[in-house]
C-alpha cells in the first residue's frame, strides 16, 4: 500500500477512535479514503502533489468521518457539509489544482 495511504489510514483511525493496531476496518477505511482522493481528483485538485498539506487531509478525514459505518445521523450530516466547504476552497484555490489543466474546459 502507498505510503501516503497508510498515513492517511492511521490519521483516519485515530480520528475515528480506533486503535492503531485493530486492523478489523482497515479495508473500509482504505476504500473511504481512495474515495475521498478519486473525489478530490475528478474536481481536478492535485491530490498527489498536496498531500502532506492540512487542509487536503482534512478533507479526507471528513469525508472518511461523513461515509464511515452507521454513525449519527445528524454528525453525517454536518461533516459533508464541512466536506462539501472544504471542496469549495479546494476547487477555487489556484494553488491546489492539478498544473496545466483549463479550469474553464
Amino acid at each position: 500500500m502507498e505510503e501516503s495511504i497508510q498515513k492517511l489510514l492511521k490519521l483516519a483511525k485515530e480520528c475515528l477512535s480506533i486503535v492503531d493496531s485493530s486492523t478489523l476496518k482497515d479495508k473500509e477505511i482504505t476504500m473511504l479514503i481512495q474515495s475521498a482522493m478519486s473525489d478530490l481528483e475528478r474536481l481536478k485538485i492535485d491530490v498527489k502533489g498536496h498531500i502532506e498539506d492540512n487542509l487536503v487531509k482534512n478533507t479526507i478525514i471528513i469525508y472518511v468521518k461523513a461515509h464511515f459505518g452507521d454513525g449519527d445521523m445528524d454528525k453525517r450530516i454536518e461533516y459533508l457539509k464541512r466536506y462539501k466547504a472544504n471542496l469549495r476552497e479546494l476547487q477555487f484555490s489556484e494553488e491546489y489544482k492539478v498544473k496545466g489543466v483549463d479550469s474553464n474546459a
